[in-house]
């Protein structure tokens, strides 16, 4: 069967026809959750990133895409990732198999010692190629969601006293910003630290944008954030959730509901007719609080793991 097709290293030439076959994979053409040819570029040009040697494409016997895998490289905690979207065909499951085999090879030849990739909870086929390959399922997550056009009832944010609310000043705060991003999820599963380089670049990208970041700070020292993103195309808009931190020394203090109140209403002003985000199932504190704000489950997702 593997014959059917074949699996080789991405080359940038290939960039439209990957971002194609994404953007069709996942059903969002022509809407605001669609991938654009730059966007695809800046997430694959991160710090340290090397895709034509990081990247793999499945292509069929008439040279259709079947498949894209991207591997991440996290050294400070000796991971590797395994970013993976195979699209619909008769032998699907073959293909999620041959994929993790490439990434299982691949990892063996750099530092990690765990190797991670993340499916549906509903992919049939990843999930038997995975147990057939003796990977076990470590984690699961939830996807959420608020529509806001039905939900306008969001409650107005209290900030505690003492506190104030800004966005990011990308010049003056990246490095504060910086080292509180990585204080406050030292702790999280698969979190690994982040550099100011990295960090400047994901706000450099499509979605991004200081704007998008809030800090709540006392006169001293920031002591949280909530990242979040935007995008909107023919008439349709989607806000995200990125990340929501507060420092250690900070917890206990209602700052996590303040801030991510403000970060929600500042994406319905600009116009998201929904907002999603992910969030740990295990995590009840932060799962409870998106209840709470109007958060509705609509899917969940897996992390697998192998030892390398």
């Amino acid at each position: 069967m593997t014959d059917k097709f074949s699996i080789k290293h991405f080359r940038w030439e290939e960039t439209s026809d990957v971002v194609a076959f994404l953007n069709h994979t996942s059903r969002f053409e022509n809407t605001e959750k669609e991938l654009s040819p730059n966007l695809f570029r800046q997430l694959h040009e991160m710090p340290g990133a090397d895709p034509e040697k990081d990247c793999f494409v499945a292509r069929d016997s008439e040279r259709k895409i079947v498949a894209f895998l991207h591997m991440i490289s996290e050294k400070p905690i000796n991971r590797m990732v395994a970013l993976q979207t195979v699209g619909e065909c008769d032998y699907r499951e073959i293909v999620a198999t041959k994929l993790c085999q490439v990434a299982q090879e691949f990892s063996r030849h750099k530092f990690p010692r765990t190797l991670h990739v993340q499916i549906s909870k509903q992919d049939h086929d990843w999930t038997r190629a995975l147990n057939n390959l003796g990977w076990k399922e470590v984690k699961q997550y939830w996807n959420l969601q608020r529509v806001t056009e039905k939900n306008k009832d969001l409650e107005e944010t209290i900030i505690p006293k003492g506190y104030k609310i800004r966005s990011l000043d990308i010049q003056k705060d990246i490095e504060e910003f910086t080292e509180i991003q990585n204080s406050a999820f030292a702790e999280h599963w698969g979190f690994c630290p982040n550099t100011s380089d990295e960090i400047f670049s994901r706000i450099s990208m499509e979605r991004d944008g200081q704007e998008g970041i809030l800090l709540i700070h006392s006169e001293k020292k920031i002591a949280g954030y909530n990242w979040t993103l935007y995008s909107s195309k023919n008439g349709r808009s989607t806000g995200w959730v990125s990340m929501t931190g507060v420092h250690p020394d900070y917890r206990g203090k209602k700052l996590g509901k303040a801030i991510v109140l403000t970060g929600m209403h500042a994406l319905i002003r600009r116009g998201a007719k929904s907002i999603e985000l992910e969030v740990d199932s295990q995590n009840a504190p932060a799962r409870e609080l998106y209840f709470k704000l109007g958060f509705k489950k609509i899917s969940e997702t897996l992390w697998f793991e192998t030892i390398i």
